[in-house]
């Protein structure tokens, strides 16, 4: 894959890339920070600039380095928790491919909410979309980003959903089987956001007339759903367009803090999608298109289907693990500074590690043989999630060392391992064999969760809007 200039980064379609469209989830006096990854050859130079267009601030980034654009308060450019619609988005733009994440908060662990999003660039935008959150004790939203003038953006709630979205900054409240259709300009967003009582946002579809990005999220939310509540997290993820879609994935569990499970949701981008899951957990689904499922569970597994679909992966609240910490897993437990320390369970307890973040899997299809990412420096413990062919394992370097052995997955051909790395950036690479990655992090009752990064191309031929 040539990522050496932007044009061949656009022609490769993967989450490299010279444009991209950070924006703050969130109301918050909390630190924010967007990340910029060089995964090139050569020296990249990038520049944020505010939702104004003024620029905020520019770096070279020297090969395989990152640069942190880091802001105290950001206030002015938070986007409210529920349906609005305004010119708060960001542009950061670099003159060599650069791989691109945001984080909130950044400069902290010592917080009681976070997470981040991998960015997707702009050349990786689509024009058809489908919404997949979780769903329980908060309310959840959908954002679309248009970096186009006269850009036309339809939301249709599929007919099958429970609750209606909240009207606000004048769009109104929307149910099942409705459509409604805003104009968006250059760095403007749409929230649709709906609270606690229903879930119309999972299998919402979002067209629109030039590529727009979509992310969506939480305030604040209790995992599993439905009725749990415990420690809340914000949730933040930018989705992958509906052309992107795989119909094979390699899902490996987080990394166990104790004895607890994680949250999947299917969704399908066609009636009649059937998603079969095998290896050490099986089950099978037969979905229409923007229908989708929900389970828990603490095995790996592949999920294939004769259709296209995408796999939401969440972690769920530190209230729901359960046991007693190991320091071989997770050296240096919290001390009485932290937290958790003299927290409200017991300082060697795992009731307080980590806590629900959200990410998207990437199709197999997707996967790609070499990638830069960042773990924060402020996170007790960062680690990756590897899944590859058993027989390209070998072949996989990280940092220029070999990868620890691995695990078969299901008894299949692919393999996998979870591991800790140090804090900062790391780099990647196969020179023969595609794999795919997964990134998170625990602390004191917060997690984040991102894909480190996966091709983008078109591999799927979406249905066409409602008429």
């Amino acid at each position: 894959v040539d990522e050496s200039t932007c044009e061949a980064a656009a022609q490769s379609l993967t989450s490299a890339g010279c444009l991209f469209a950070p924006i703050v989830t969130k109301p918050n006096n909390l630190p924010w920070a967007v990340i910029a990854a060089n995964t090139g050859d050569v020296a990249a130079t990038a520049t944020l600039y505010d939702p104004g267009g003024a620029e905020l601030e520019s770096a070279l980034i020297q090969p395989g380095e990152l640069h942190i654009f880091e802001f105290a308060n950001v206030g002015s450019w938070a986007i409210d928790a529920s349906t609005t619609k305004g010119v708060l988005a960001l542009r950061l733009e670099s003159d060599r491919p650069v791989v691109a994440y945001q984080f909130l908060p950044y400069s902290s662990s010592q917080v009681a909410t976070s997470d981040a999003a991998l960015l997707l660039p702009e050349h990786a935008w689509g024009d058809n979309y489908l919404a997949l959150v979780p769903s329980n004790d908060g309310s959840k939203w959908l954002t679309v980003v248009s970096l186009e003038d006269n850009n036309e953006v339809k939301v249709y709630i599929p007919g099958g959903a429970s609750g209606s979205t909240m009207a606000g900054g004048g769009v109104p409240s929307l149910s099942a089987g409705q459509m409604h259709t805003e104009t968006l300009g250059g760095q403007e967003v749409l929230r649709i956001a709906a609270d606690a009582s229903g879930d119309p946002i999972s299998g919402a579809a979002v067209y629109s007339s030039a590529p727009v990005a979509v992310f969506v999220g939480s305030p604040g939310m209790s995992l599993p759903g439905p009725g749990f509540q415990g420690w809340q997290d914000s949730l933040e993820e930018q989705v992958q367009p509906r052309a992107a879609w795989g119909t094979e994935y390699a899902v490996v569990k987080f990394r166990p803090r104790g004895v607890e499970g994680d949250v999947y949701r299917i969704i399908a981008d066609k009636d009649g999608t059937v998603v079969t899951l095998t290896g050490d957990y099986q089950d099978q689904f037969t979905l229409d298109e923007g229908e989708f499922v929900e389970f828990l569970t603490d095995q790996s597994f592949y999920a294939s289907g004769n259709e296209a679909f995408l796999i939401g992966h969440y972690l769920v609240s530190a209230s729901e693990n359960s046991g007693m910490k190991d320091d071989g897993l997770y050296p240096g437990w919290f001390t009485a500074s932290n937290n958790c320390g003299d927290g409200p369970t017991s300082p060697n307890s795992l009731g307080d590690l980590g806590d629900p973040a959200i990410g998207f899997i990437p199709p197999i299809d997707q996967f790609r043989s070499r990638y830069t990412f960042l773990t924060p420096y402020t996170y007790s413990w960062d680690m990756v999630t590897v899944v590859a062919d058993a027989a390209g394992w070998a072949s996989i370097s990280l940092d220029g060392q070999p990868l620890p052995d691995p695990t078969p997955l299901g008894g299949g051909a692919m393999v996998y391992a979870r591991f800790l790395v140090e804090d900062g950036a790391h780099y990647i690479e196969s020179p023969s064999h595609k794999f795919g990655i997964e990134v998170y992090g625990y602390d004191c009752r917060i997690s984040y969760v991102y894909p480190g990064g996966l091709s983008l191309g078109s591999i799927n031929v979406p249905p066409p809007p409602p008429e």
